[in-house]
């Protein structure tokens, strides 16, 4: 851990919400209570400009991060980051997304590397081998934290990234605001139309091909008639919003599915789940909404693709399926729908398995400590 209180510019290019804005924002909130002066950057309409009040930051500092060939606004980003390099003076350049990354790393590179350089990878998309994207990652970044083992694989799988700096975090969640609550979940099933009898099973997620809906509603489709007493409840919104809602007419199952849209409260949401649901055929990660929902004491049904399973344990947790499958998953949540003491067990397990592995001040402590080793690592390459 850092001996001294630290100064952060933890950034992200991203305008609206989702799991990199949310690991941003909850982190900023966490090392900002442990007294660090953190800053984001971010675009100025971004919702990270609010996230930064909320989380009391120091302040936010703007940057265009614009995508594709932008040199004016590339030129002004630079500009902008020797300013705030030189008045702040800060320890830490965090970068989360693509272009706050290089604007980070190649400004810095351009004063001379005064600031470590840290990049946080957030999913399991490809990073090409090119001679800029080594040297972005091999020569201008100090560290690079992981936020699952499959994401580090995938990257010191490549020869863009030196497995000796890297390391992975797993995002985490407030076990006390995420909590089995039976008022809320009164209030919920009740909001949402479900009698008692009736076992839910929910999923928050994007309505995106990647999060595997449509595996579920086939599983669902498959279960109906055995299980009579099953529901399905999506939250969330997305590009496949209307397909999905036709999928699940020519299934025969939307009488038993209800959408319900994006919610502001998630939290109170997910009370009304028996059984969580993930079954997602890409980028997965350290999915917050799993993490959410085990913390609520709800069993999950996953795929094993990306970092999932690293959270939910086989049998313990819940169940871990092959990605892409139906009948696996079907079976899975049957076991789940007809055993009611199975259910309690697993989600009870579950709370437990996030109180000691994925808490967020576990992601504070650990990326503080990740900090440490990249200033350690900082200070020797540029003595070199």
């Amino acid at each position: 851990m850092p001996s001294r209180p630290l100064t952060i510019l933890l950034s992200d290019p991203h305008l609206k919400g989702g799991g990199q804005v949310r690991y941003v924002t909850e982190l900023a909130r966490e090392l900002t209570r442990l007294g660090h002066a953190v800053y984001l950057g971010c675009k100025p309409d971004s919702v990270l400009v609010a996230c930064a009040r909320d989380a009391e930051c120091r302040g936010n500092s703007p940057f265009a991060y614009r995508g594709g060939l932008r040199p004016r606004a590339w030129f002004g980003d630079l500009r902008r980051l020797a300013r705030f390099i030189r008045e702040v003076k800060p320890d830490v350049l965090h970068a989360n997304g693509s272009q706050d990354h290089w604007i980070s790393g190649l400004g810095n590179r351009l004063l001379g590397r005064p600031v470590c350089m840290v990049r946080t990878r957030h999913n399991t998309y490809a990073v090409g081998n090119s001679l800029p994207n080594r040297l972005l990652n091999l020569s201008w970044t100090d560290y690079q934290i992981a936020v699952c083992d499959a994401v580090l694989q995938l990257r010191i799988s490549r020869p863009t990234f030196d497995a000796e700096r890297m390391r992975v975090i797993h995002n985490g969640v407030d076990p006390k605001k995420y909590c089995s609550d039976a008022a809320a979940r009164t209030r919920t099933r009740q909001e949402f139309g479900y009698a008692d009898e009736h076992i839910v099973v929910g999923m928050a997620a994007r309505l995106a091909e990647a999060k595997g809906h449509r595996f579920l509603f086939e599983a669902a489709a498959k279960l109906k008639s055995q299980y009579p007493q099953l529901r399905l409840l999506i939250l969330g919104q997305g590009v496949l919003d209307q397909s999905l809602r036709d999928l699940a007419r020519d299934l025969e199952i939307d009488s038993i599915t209800h959408f319900g849209g994006f919610r502001n409260d998630i939290g109170d949401c997910i009370q009304a789940f028996d059984i969580g649901a993930q079954p997602s055929i890409d980028c997965e990660a350290s999915s917050f909404s799993v993490m959410e929902q085990m913390a609520t004491e709800i069993p999950i049904v996953a795929s094993d693709h990306g970092g999932t399973k690293e959270i939910v344990r086989d049998g313990k947790d819940g169940f871990i399926v092959p990605q892409g499958t139906v009948e696996p998953l079907a079976d899975a949540l049957a076991r789940l729908l007809r055993d009611p003491a199975q259910r309690r067990a697993m989600g009870q397990s579950a709370r437990k398995r996030i109180e000691s592995e994925f808490t967020l001040g576990l992601l504070a402590s650990r990326t503080l400590e990740a900090y440490d080793e990249a200033l350690s690592i900082h200070a020797k390459r540029r003595a070199t």
